[in-house]
């Protein structure tokens, strides 16, 4: 059983009402009381009870983390980033999972409204007026994710994005200095911000380079819907993949292998979100970085300071691995030299 305030009270000597302020740190307990409760609480390896905390200060000691999917690896080193920076204060997170379902992000919201002193809401899939609705009630971070320009943004919103363009540029010049000139990205969910994010910089970037570029899109950004997603690639055209994320990319590397297609003879294929545990790929996955443990911090950092709005990016880059390669049979043209190699 765990032991109670009661029982350090007793213990040290003291009332309920002075042991519980020793412990909070109160300046009205004189230091040596302060010290004995402080040391009596220590030996019965008293733990405060975070609903007592919560009806005495108003305070939960618990952040929501709301995720559109708790099992994508993207997300794992997210939280464990969260869980160790505000760990280390005391402070809880109650994980919710909306499954891509922009209703129930908006149902985890309201049920943990009241059980949290700030919410995570990390790729969230709701418009803008909900999140600001949210943010007016309590303190929001919103997490790989921005308002709309000249939208009015609550005080209390905090805004940390990844900023997926310089990775997805150096994807897309790396296949065409490798020759690729008919390339297709597998987009992901209709509502997801950081999707619109990849879709128009590949757009430029292709349309600069005299690249052609057809998308396709998979509601199921995970290994299942990468597997689905191989039947709106038309394999007979294009000689890349690009996919909207790491998950998308092993699905599709596991469907092209099953057609006997070869990667990345015949087919490269590009992640995004550089998630994979190394040797899960086969081949290994050239992916976009785009640093889910640096947003995690940034995001905890956003809580710890909840008076301050916060507003940043986290930079992305291109790793290069082995399901990329030269086009067969076509010239790959060297970006810095304009040298050519055919095969």
């Amino acid at each position: 059983m765990a032991t109670t305030i009661r029982q350090v009270a007793t213990a040290a000597g003291v009332s309920v009402a002075t042991a519980s302020r020793a412990l909070s740190g109160s300046a009205a307990v004189v230091a040596s009381t302060k010290e004995r409760v402080c040391r009596v609480a220590e030996e019965l390896d008293y733990t405060p009870s975070r609903l007592g905390r919560s009806l005495a200060t108003g305070s939960t000691g618990n952040v929501g983390v709301i995720l559109p999917d708790v099992t994508n690896p993207f997300y794992t080193s997210f939280l464990a980033e969260l869980e160790t920076v505000l760990g280390a204060r005391d402070i809880g997170i109650l994980v919710g999972d909306s499954h891509e379902n922009p209703e129930l992000e908006r149902s985890l919201i309201r049920r943990m409204t009241g059980q949290v002193d700030a919410l995570i809401l990390a790729s969230s899939r709701l418009q803008d007026a909900d999140i600001a609705m949210a943010a007016d009630r309590l303190p929001v971070v919103l997490a790989n994710r921005m308002l709309e320009p000249g939208t009015d943004c609550p005080d209390r919103l905090s805004q940390i994005a990844l900023d997926i363009d310089p990775g997805f540029t150096e994807a897309a010049r790396h296949l065409w200095a490798l020759g690729h000139s008919q390339i297709a990205y597998v987009d992901g969910p209709l509502h997801s911000w950081s999707g619109r994010q990849k879709r128009e910089s590949l757009t430029r970037v292709c349309a600069e380079l005299g690249m052609s570029l057809i998308i396709s899109r998979t509601e199921q950004p995970d290994f299942s819907g990468g597997r689905e997603s191989l039947a709106g690639v038309d394999t007979d055209e294009v000689t890349a993949v690009i996919a909207f994320n790491d998950q998308v990319a092993l699905g599709l590397l596991s469907a092209l292998r099953d057609t006997g297609i070869a990667v990345p003879e015949r087919i490269s294929v590009i992640g995004c979100d550089d998630s994979l545990p190394n040797g899960l790929a086969w081949p290994s996955l050239t992916t976009v970085d785009s640093s889910s443990r640096t947003l995690g911090a940034l995001a905890a950092a956003a809580i710890l300071d909840p008076l301050h709005q916060r507003t940043g990016t986290v930079p992305s880059r291109l790793i290069v691995r082995e399901s990329t390669a030269q086009r067969w049979g076509r010239a790959a043209t060297s970006v810095h030299t304009g040298t050519s190699v055919v095969t």
